[in-house]
């Protein structure tokens, strides 16, 4: 299973689009207004941009109150389909609970909303170039969804780090990290995950524990083979770190990718940190502008930073 095994094809994030940049002010023009009034709702959109094109996103936010402010975003794409080479089928759900709709919460959710963008744009861009890899979504949908079949502590820990240690995922997260940092802003959740992944410990595991982590390998490893056709995937699955000894073992083969993954985040935040400072990503032009309260800045720039530095994660350890 090619993907599975090195984190070098482990590449959703291959070819990031400007484009979902521009769809999202599309979709925020016509949905603003209810999310500053916290009016649920969703609607129905397409996209035809040069290098992105779907047909039929639902897009459906939930928005209601609480004693904190969160935004949570879920792109189902099992039932997507390639018709005439357009991606069909999907729907993005956000989850909104809100305490204060301040302006720093609003800049969130819609950043929420390009993440989820962004993941469709990796889905899109193997599906039409006949690269897809079904086991490749299906560990990033699966695990969250383990969660409400496992009740041990740890096991529920353990699934947020594998989640985050997603090469696709962070890649995503890294897109905002930047957007933020552009816009004289902190975007806090990237220091989420790194102390979600920097706290990463093996434990001594009860009975309680094997038994759960046993279900979670033997759930994404049985969930791959039902989704693959590919023999030689199918082959492979036996060599990765789903398939590697006992528990113990595969808690160490998992420690080793949160280590280089850390290693990774770090470098990675640098750069950004760095080039923003030297002020070589931006080329500010007055004549530029984008919508809703962000800065003015010229995203074919942005674009091909983010293609050259943040899309892949090359690492020799399986997964």
């Amino acid at each position: 299973m090619k993907y599975i095994i090195s984190y070098h094809n482990f590449n959703e994030s291959k070819g990031i689009s400007d484009s979902c940049e521009i769809v999202l002010y599309k979709i925020w023009s016509k949905i603003e207004n209810n999310i500053i009034n916290s009016i649920s709702n969703d609607i129905v959109f397409d996209i035809n941009e040069l290098d992105f094109k779907c047909k039929n996103i639902i897009l459906k936010y939930n928005i209601s109150k609480g004693e904190d402010n969160i935004c949570n975003g879920l792109t189902i794409l099992n039932n997507s389909k390639i018709i005439d080479n357009i991606l069909n089928d999907i729907t993005i759900n956000i989850d909104i609970i809100v305490n204060d709709m301040d302006d720093e919460f609003i800049y969130y959710i819609k950043s929420v909303i390009l993440h989820e963008l962004l993941h469709i744009f990796q889905h899109y861009n193997i599906r039409i170039n006949n690269k897809f890899r079904p086991e490749s979504f299906s560990i990033g949908s699966i695990l969250p969804q383990l969660k409400q079949n496992v009740s041990c502590k740890y096991s529920k820990y353990l699934l947020d780090v594998l989640y985050y240690s997603l090469s696709h995922e962070l890649s995503s997260q890294l897109h905002q990290y930047y957007l933020y940092k552009i816009s004289g802003r902190e975007y806090k959740r990237i220091n989420f995950i790194i102390d979600l992944l920097s706290n990463f410990k093996i434990i001594d595991l009860s009975k309680e524990d094997d038994k759960e982590i046993t279900y979670i390998r033997n759930h994404v490893v049985n969930s791959i083979k039902y989704l693959t056709t590919n023999k030689k995937y199918l082959k492979n699955i036996d060599s990765s770190i789903w398939s590697a000894g006992d528990n113990v073992n595969f808690l160490k083969n998992i420690k080793n990718v949160v280590d280089y993954k850390l290693k990774w985040i770090h470098k990675k935040i640098k750069l950004i940190d760095s080039k923003i400072e030297e002020n070589k990503t931006i080329r500010y032009d007055q004549t530029n502008s984008l919508p809703t309260n962000w800065e003015y800045y010229d995203i074919l720039q942005r674009f091909d930073f983010i293609k050259e530095n943040l899309n892949d994660c090359k690492i020799k350890y399986f997964i």
